[in-house]
C-alpha cells in the first residue's frame, strides 16, 4: 500500500468581488480540478484558497471522488488560507495560529526582537491521517510570506518610501526575517510531534516562498535528530521547479519529510509542463501595487509537487 501526498498553491481561489473574477471562476474551478485529477493524491495540501464552499466546488468537479470534508485554515487579510483534503481517514486535525511570532535573541535577557510586529498571517493546518501500509502520518500545510519586500512605516502606519539602496536592502531583510520566524514556528510544531515519538512520520508541505538551501528552508528542516528531508532533491534539475519569476525557474513549493517517512519515499515529480510566468498579484488591502497587476487568471502561477511513499 502507498500514500500519495501533494502540495498545490492554486492562486487566489476567492469569492469573486468583481465582474472580471466572476467571469473566470467556473473555468478556474475546472482548471484546479484538472490539476488535482492529475495529482491523483491521497492527501493534498492546498494554499491560496478562500472559503470551504469554493474548495467543495472544486471537489465536486472530480467525478466519483472520495475526498472527505476539507480541513480549513485561518485566512490572511486578502482572504487566502491553507487547506487539506484527504481520501484516507483523518484521525484528528487542528489549525495552529499565533498572534505574533518571536525571533531568537543572542543572550538570555535580551529584549524580544521586533516585539509583536511579525504575525502568523495564515494558520498552519495540521492533520493526522491513517495511511494504509504506513500507519499514522502527520501532515502540516504551510504558506509562508512572499519574498516581496516589506517597507518601513512611520508611527501612524504609513509606508515610508525607500529612497536609497540601504533602505531597499532593509526591506528585503524584513521579508526574510518574517519568513524565518514562520519557519521557526513550524520547526517548533514538528519538534512537538517528534519529542514523544522520534519515529513519528511527519511531512511539512506547502509554499515556503524560498528555495532549497535557503536559510528559511534550512530552518524548517533542522539538522541532526529530527531533521526533515527534501523529497524533491532527487528530481532531475531540469524539471525541478514549481514557479517562474523574472524568467527564472525556481522551486519554492516543498514536501519535507521526517526520517521515518522519507525512507519510504518512492517518487517525486512536479506537474510543471504548462507552467508560465505571471505578473504580480493584487496586494493586500491598504498596500499599493508595485508594478502591473495581472487580471484574474484561470491557471495558477505554481506547479503541484506530488510525492509517493510506500
Amino acid at each position: 500500500m502507498t500514500l500519495t501526498l501533494a502540495t498545490f498553491n492554486v492562486k487566489d481561489l476567492l469569492d469573486p468581488p468583481e465582474d472580471a473574477e466572476r467571469e473566470v471562476l467556473g473555468a478556474k474551478l475546472a482548471s484546479i480540478a484538472g490539476m488535482l485529477r492529475a495529482c491523483d493524491a491521497d492527501v493534498i495540501g492546498l494554499q491560496e484558497v478562500g472559503t470551504v464552499e469554493l474548495v467543495r466546488a472544486v471537489l465536486d468537479r472530480l467525478d466519483g471522488h472520495t475526498y472527505g470534508e476539507p480541513v480549513m485554515g485561518t485566512a490572511d487579510a486578502r482572504g487566502i488560507r491553507c487547506a487539506l483534503v484527504s481520501r484516507v481517514p483523518v484521525v484528528e486535525s487542528r489549525v495552529h495560529t499565533a498572534e505574533s511570532l518571536p525571533f531568537p535573541v543572542f543572550q538570555d535577557g535580551d529584549p524580544t526582537p521586533f516585539g509583536t510586529r511579525i504575525p502568523l498571517r495564515r494558520g498552519v493546518v495540521h492533520a493526522r491521517v491513517d495511511a494504509p501500509g504506513l500507519g499514522l502520518v502527520h501532515v502540516l500545510v504551510v504558506h509562508f510570506k512572499s519574498s516581496r519586500s516589506v517597507p518601513a512605516r512611520d508611527a501612524s502606519g504609513r509606508e515610508l518610501p525607500a529612497t536609497n539602496a540601504r533602505m531597499r536592502s532593509e526591506a528585503t531583510l524584513r521579508s526574510l526575517v518574517w519568513r524565518a520566524a514562520e519557519a521557526l514556528f513550524v520547526r517548533g510544531l514538528v519538534d512537538e510531534v517528534l519529542a514523544p515519538d522520534p519515529d513519528a512520520r511527519v511531512a511539512v508541505v506547502g509554499d515556503l516562498n524560498d528555495v532549497p538551501g535557503s536559510p528559511v528552508v534550512r530552518a524548517v528542516r533542522g539538522d541532526g535528530a529530527g531533521e526533515l528531508f527534501d523529497c524533491a532533491a532527487g528530481v532531475d534539475a531540469q524539471v525541478r521547479f514549481s514557479a517562474m519569476h523574472d524568467g527564472r525557474r525556481t522551486q519554492i513549493d516543498h514536501v519535507l519529510a521526517s526520517a521515518n517517512l522519507y525512507r519510504r519515499l518512492q517518487m517525486a515529480r512536479f506537474l510543471n509542463a504548462e507552467l508560465r510566468e505571471h505578473a504580480p498579484v493584487r496586494p493586500p488591502p491598504g498596500d499599493a501595487p508595485r508594478g502591473a497587476v495581472e487580471p484574474p487568471t484561470v491557471d495558477s502561477d505554481h506547479a503541484p509537487l506530488v510525492t509517493r511513499f510506500g
